[in-house]
């Protein structure tokens, strides 16, 4: 998952259009239109204004069905390009993008800018900068239904690219032990939703974060 919109982001590091998007499809807006980020999570946008302003993002998302003590287990790797030393020095560093996981109606911050410190090369699709890949365990206090999500998103700006990776997602019983795996693979439907060009090189600042 990444905040790449498929138009002109990460111009200032030198890509091509859609660089640092790697499933064919734009980033979504958080709360400018309908359909948008937020109702696809089935949360309020003020949820994801972590830091700032929420400005797009993309999110799978599926309900499972856990028992008091499961665990969701998995690994993600957090990427980004806001600390790259080819984007403008005022900017720098100054748009907090985070990844998160979604559990029903809460919003849990995985990663963001400052905790990618590690450096990538310079290949042909490479962040500047990643946490590294980190295993994450979430512990369920109550059995039930639950709407489990995973994202990143762009806070402040739409022009500088984060990605999120998710894998070896899986699902420990804490009565048998047993570990279930949940393939990211049918986590849900990636975010389709994109934004036109009047939006994009005219909305300089969300002027209602609760809009949507």
């Amino acid at each position: 998952m990444s905040t790449d919109a498929i138009l002109d982001d990460d111009i200032q590091l030198g890509a091509i259009s859609g660089q640092f998007n790697f499933s064919g499809q734009p980033a979504g807006e958080v709360g400018f239109v309908s359909p948008n980020l937020a109702e696809f999570l089935g949360i309020d946008v003020s949820l994801l204004d972590i830091n700032g302003f929420a400005y797009e993002g993309s999110a799978i998302k599926r309900t499972i069905n856990v028992k008091a003590g499961d665990s969701l287990i998995f690994q993600r790797n957090f990427l980004t390009n806001e600390n790259s030393a080819l984007v403008s020095g005022s900017f720098r560093g100054s748009f907090n993008d985070y990844s998160f996981l979604l559990v029903n109606d809460q919003i849990k911050k995985l990663a963001d800018i400052n905790d990618a410190t590690q450096s990538l090369p310079n290949f042909v699709v490479a962040f500047d900068k990643e946490t590294g890949i980190q295993t994450f365990k979430h512990t369920f206090n109550q059995a039930g239904t639950y709407t489990i999500g995973f994202g990143v998103l762009d806070i402040d700006d739409f022009t500088v690219s984060s990605a999120l990776s998710i894998q070896n997602v899986t699902l420990e019983s804490r009565s048998t032990g047993e570990t279930i795996p949940e393939p990211t693979t049918i986590l849900g439907a990636l975010v389709t939703m994109g934004f036109g060009v009047f939006s994009r090189k005219n909305q300089g600042m969300k002027t209602n974060k609760n809009q949507v």
